[in-house]
């Protein structure tokens, strides 16, 4: 166990995430504390194989979802469960890090990844937590939305909706408004142009939605439900 965690457990003593934690590398991360735990959960919950994190900095969580990866993978029996991580600092010290994982790290700034970028690629889970400004934000969401898997078994979390991202977080929401919403709604006078983005500001994203406040700068949670059936069952 690291040595500063060895001191948090001693002031905060609680045995359960302590068990939890003590196989990881780093020491846990004082600004999200208990999200690495909770999305490893997460990902064993909705049975994910495919799972990209938008900066994955120093792999506190990204340690989290590829094990959650590889052991859905042992538990369903899914050959080519896969980790994707991108960042733009620590992607060599994660590379290595990270290879006993079915991990892929990358050196890249999400505002370059095109459709190509995951080319064949349907993901489950996307976690995004890396540059906050609305551009990246927005952008994330636009060119990755398309594969992101639907019919209510894809899931995008936004972290910081509280924080540092919150006002990307607050355009994301006016999008899923059943209204269109012009450009200039969404970027004022720092937009002029009306290009930027001008696509997704007619779009609707369909996602069910939900979010959560804690000290941690909370949490966004969207389902996305193209091609869902509202009128299937389940149980028979």
């Amino acid at each position: 166990m690291h040595e500063k965690d060895i001191e948090y457990f001693n002031e905060y003593p609680a045995p359960i995430m302590e068990l939890i934690h003590s196989a990881h590398f780093v020491n846990i991360n004082s600004t999200i504390t208990f999200f690495g735990p909770m999305l490893y959960f997460f990902t064993r919950a909705i049975e994910a194989h495919k799972v990209l994190e938008i900066g994955h900095a120093e792999c506190y969580t990204a340690w989290y979802l590829a094990n959650a990866v590889k052991d859905n993978g042992i538990r369903y029996q899914v050959n080519g469960g896969q980790y994707y991580g991108i960042d733009i600092v620590q992607t060599d010290s994660a590379k290595e890090k990270m290879r006993n994982l079915p991990a892929t790290i990358m050196n890249l700034d999400s505002i370059k990844i095109t459709p190509d970028t995951f080319k064949d690629i349907t993901f489950d889970m996307i976690f995004q937590d890396g540059c906050h400004d609305e551009e990246h934000v927005l952008y994330e969401l636009e060119t990755l939305y398309p594969q992101l898997k639907g019919n209510g078994e894809g899931y995008w979390v936004m972290h910081d909706i509280f924080g540092p991202a919150e006002e990307a977080y607050h355009k994301v929401l006016k999008m899923l408004k059943p209204q269109e919403v012009s450009p200039e709604d969404f970027y004022g006078e720092r937009n002029k142009d009306g290009k930027l983005h001008k696509a997704l500001a007619h779009n609707r994203y369909n996602f069910q939605h939900c979010a959560f406040w804690c000290s941690s700068y909370g949490l966004g949670i969207f389902r996305k439900m193209d091609g869902w059936d509202p009128e299937k069952r389940f149980w028979k």
